[in-house]
């Protein structure tokens, strides 16, 4: 009898073991949403891919004095990125850093491009290294269309040129700071939304919200923001 019911134990412990891991697995492939075919993925640093939604206050001043940028804080009001253009820096490059000056990313527009093409590129640019993403913007401004720019990822640039369809697309209106960045499979990555303090209360278009969806990278979303803002009309 004593035996019967030590396994009758045992029993439930591992039924009940399994059950945890079916439900684990199937918490965790909601947080993270995995598509063998989709390889659009940029991380840059694994630390800014979050198991659940970040939400950042985005500001489009810098810190620092006569200069232009942006400045990025989370949700406790910690500094997370920053972008410091002095004015006798390069016009077509932009540097995205981390709160303490480390370069993430830098973006580089493609001279004598008609679409307004940047690249992204890993930390501090070096002479022949390859880009990480390249992104355009919509081909025409005059003609209305809810989509403002594509994004390609970089495994060969020349390749992404050729591909059907961009690997993320950004949808809005940037003058508005309303607009998300969308996957190819047309699940939302991140959106950014007018900053309000209140509900009838907002604070302009050079402060807004942008929360990043799980397991996307923060500084790549905030990389492709800061292009988006170089190649808007003002």
């Amino acid at each position: 009898m004593q035996k019967n019911c030590e396994f009758i134990d045992s029993f439930h412990c591992t039924a009940l073991h399994c059950t945890l891991l079916i439900l684990l697995g199937a918490m965790f492939s909601k947080i993270h949403p995995h598509h063998p075919e989709f390889s659009g993925r940029v991380v840059i640093d694994q630390k800014l891919c979050n198991v659940s939604s970040t939400a950042l206050t985005v500001w489009r001043k810098s810190l620092v004095f006569n200069c232009n940028g942006f400045t990025v804080f989370d949700s406790t009001g910690n500094l997370v990125f920053r972008v410091d253009n002095y004015p006798s820096d390069p016009q077509d490059e932009v540097v995205l850093m981390d709160a303490a000056g480390t370069a993430l990313l830098t973006m580089r527009r493609k001279r004598l491009s008609l679409q307004h093409e940047w690249q992204g590129f890993l930390g501090d640019f070096l002479d022949a290294q390859k880009p990480l993403f390249v992104m355009r913007r919509a081909a025409s401004l005059l003609i209305p269309t809810k989509r403002l720019a594509e994004v390609y990822v970089c495994s060969s640039a020349k390749r992404n040129k050729k591909k059907a369809h961009s690997d993320y697309r950004v949808e809005g209106c940037y003058n508005k700071r309303s607009f998300t960045l969308l996957n190819s499979f047309n699940e939302i990555v991140a959106e950014v939304k007018p900053k309000q303090v209140r509900s009838d209360i907002r604070l302009g278009g050079d402060v807004f919200n942008l929360t990043v969806s799980p397991g996307y990278d923060q500084a790549f979303v905030m990389g492709l923001i800061i292009v988006l803002d170089q190649s808007m009309p003002s």
